[in-house]
């Protein structure tokens, strides 16, 4: 089992390049508006035109981060979107996945136990033989690897859902988060 996928891993990498896009979006926006307020309270008109100029072209260019980010946005979304589909499907796998390494876990306890019973009433009895307390200790020794390895098993699906579980709650954060940017955008 994988924790992520190929295409999980790009697409929290895209969500994070989009996040620092945006980022520098609403920094560039506040510089341009502390300019604009402080090119309204000039009195030097050199020095207004310089900085009329200065919020000209770095307008230009928050105008060419908002272009940037729109088709971005879209994309990410259809991308999640997706991903969320396939996600679920996922998720009801390990669910069932789980189900049942739980179910194959407690026979392999259950075996375990019954190993070991065995064993400690052979060993108890003082005229077991050799041939037949080799045997119980064999199979406790099988019993006991059996449950181990079921118990592992477990709990590597016990994990992967968890996992999926989690990114499912970031995608879906992450798709309120884009359409509150696809308006702060459009506003």
């Amino acid at each position: 089992m994988n924790d992520h996928t190929a295409e999980e891993r790009r697409l929290k990498t895209d969500i994070h390049m989009k996040n620092a896009l945006r980022a520098e979006l609403s920094r560039s926006l506040g510089m341009l508006n502390t300019w604009q307020n402080r090119l309204h309270g000039l009195r030097n008109v050199r020095k207004a035109g310089k900085l009329a100029e200065t919020v000209a072209r770095y307008g230009d260019y928050v105008n060419g981060l908002r272009e940037y980010l729109v088709p971005v946005l879209d994309e990410l979304e259809a991308r999640i979107r997706d991903e969320m589909k396939f996600s679920d499907e996922e998720i009801s796998r390990f669910r069932q996945e789980v189900s049942e390494e739980t179910r194959e876990a407690e026979a392999a306890r259950s075996a375990f136990q019954q190993a070991r019973e065995a064993l400690e009433q052979l060993q108890a009895d003082d005229k077991a033989d050799n041939e037949a307390l080799a045997a119980a200790r064999n199979a406790y020794s099988k019993a006991f690897r059996t449950f181990r390895l079921e118990k592992r098993r477990l709990r590597r699906a016990e994990e992967e859902l968890s996992s999926e579980l989690t990114d499912r709650d970031i995608f879906k954060a992450e798709l309120k988060r884009i359409m509150v940017e696809r308006a702060f955008v459009n506003g």
